[in-house]
C-alpha cells in the first residue's frame, strides 16, 4: 500500500477512534502509521549487513518489530517530553500494527511476525501500491485547500472526514468480501488477483504436467459476464524443461521477486532459450514487469539475466 493511503487511513482511524478522547497524539498515530515504509532508508545498510529483511517490505513489517520499536520510541518520548509512557506505546502499537495489518491486504508478501519466524503471508485483498487508493489519498489531502475556504465551519471539515471514512472503510469491507466469495470457488491450481478498480479481478490458471505447460489469466468483473482471458501452453524438450526448472529455482532466490506470481512464457531463437516470467502482481492494463534468463543451446549454459516491461505474449508458439 502506498505511503500516503497509510498516511491518511491512519490518521481517519485516530479521529474516528479517539478524536473524542485526546488530539494530542494525532501527529504520533501518523507517524507510527507510516513509520514501517520509511524502511526505504534501511536499503544502504545491506552494503554492510546482508540481509534480505533490510529490503522494503522486509523486516520493519512485522507486528514483533512494531512492538519492539514503539517501545523504544514510546520510552525516549516519554523521558523527553513528560507524556505517559503507557498511553504513547499502546498509540504507537496500534497504529504501526494498522500499517502491517494493511500491508498483510494487498499482493505483496510481508514477514509479519519476524524475526520469531521467517514466513511471509498475504490475503491478496488489494493491490500493492494501489493506483485507485492513491488517487482518493492524494485528493482527500488536496481538497480541503479548496473546500475549507468556503465551508470553514467545524460541521463542514467533520462532514467531510467522515465521508472519507466512511469510503475507505466501505471500499476494504468490499475488497474483502469480493475476495472471499471468489476464493471459495477456485480450485487448488487457481488463484485471484485484485484488479486496479474494485470491481474487476483475474483469475489465474497454472497447470504443469510432464513437460507441458499451461497457463491463462482471466479479467472479470462481478458486474459483467464478459471475461478477457490470455492463454498459452507450450510443450518443452527434456533440455527447456531443464532449462525452465533452473530459471524458476533462480528466481526463488531472489527475495523480492519470489514474493510474485510467476506467468511464464518462453521464447525460442537461434541457438537461444529464454524462459521470461511475468510477474501478474504489476499488471496495469495487460503490461507487466518480467524477469527472464537466456540460456545458451550449444553450451547448456546462462548467458545472462534480463528485467523489463511489456505485453503478455509467446513467439514462436501456438496459443
Amino acid at each position: 500500500m502506498d505511503f500516503f493511503t497509510h498516511l491518511v487511513f491512519g490518521a481517519l482511524m485516530y479521529l474516528l477512534l479517539l478524536k473524542e478522547v485526546t488530539l494530542d497524539y494525532l501527529f504520533l498515530a501518523i507517524f507510527f502509521s507510516i513509520l514501517p515504509d520509511l524502511d526505504v532508508f534501511l536499503t544502504p545498510l545491506k552494503k554492510v549487513i546482508k540481509s534480505n529483511y533490510l529490503e522494503h517490505r522486509g523486516g520493519s513489517h512485522s507486528y514483533i518489530v512494531g512492538i519492539i520499536i514503539s517501545f523504544i520510541i514510546s520510552v525516549v518520548r516519554s523521558l523527553i517530553i513528560q507524556q505517559p509512557f503507557f498511553f504513547v506505546w499502546i498509540i504507537g502499537l496500534s497504529f504501526y500494527s494498522l500499517h502491517v495489518s494493511m500491508d498483510l491486504l494487498t499482493t505483496t508478501k510481508i514477514p509479519y511476525l519476524f524475526p520469531l519466524s521467517k514466513k511471509e503471508y498475504s490475503f491478496y485483498v488489494e493491490k500493492a501500491g494501489s493506483f485507485f487508493t492513491f488517487v482518493n489519498s492524494i485528493i482527500f489531502l488536496i481538497l480541503p485547500l479548496f473546500i475549507f475556504r468556503l465551508f470553514a465551519e467545524i460541521f463542514f471539515i467533520q462532514l467531510y472526514i467522515n465521508i472519507y471514512t466512511s469510503f475507505f472503510l466501505i471500499y476494504y469491507f468490499y475488497r474483502i468480501l469480493s475476495k472471499l466469495l471468489v476464493s471459495r470457488t477456485l480450485d487448488t491450481n487457481q488463484k485471484y488477483l485484485p484488479g486496479l478498480l474494485p470491481f474487476y479481478f483475474k483469475l489465474y490458471n497454472y497447470n504443469i504436467i510432464g513437460n507441458e505447460i499451461a497457463s491463462s489469466i482471466e479479467k472479470k468483473s462481478h458486474f459483467s459476464k464478459k471475461t478477457e482471458e490470455i492463454k498459452i501452453k507450450v510443450t518443452l524438450s527434456s533440455q527447456e524443461k531443464l532449462f525452465y526448472d533452473e530459471a524458476w529455482k533462480l528466481n526463488k532466490k531472489t527475495y523480492y521477486f519470489a514474493k510474485w506470481t510467476l506467468f511464464p512464457t518462453v521464447i525460442r531463437e537461434e541457438g537461444i532459450f529464454t524462459v521470461r516470467f511475468f510477474f501478474l502482481e504489476t499488471m496495469m492494463h495487460t503490461r507487466n514487469m518480467y524477469i527472464q534468463y537466456n540460456f545458451d543451446l550449444d553450451t547448456q549454459t546462462l548467458i545472462n539475466v534480463e528485467q523489463g516491461s511489456g505485453h503478455i505474449q509467446i513467439k514462436n508458439e501456438p496459443l
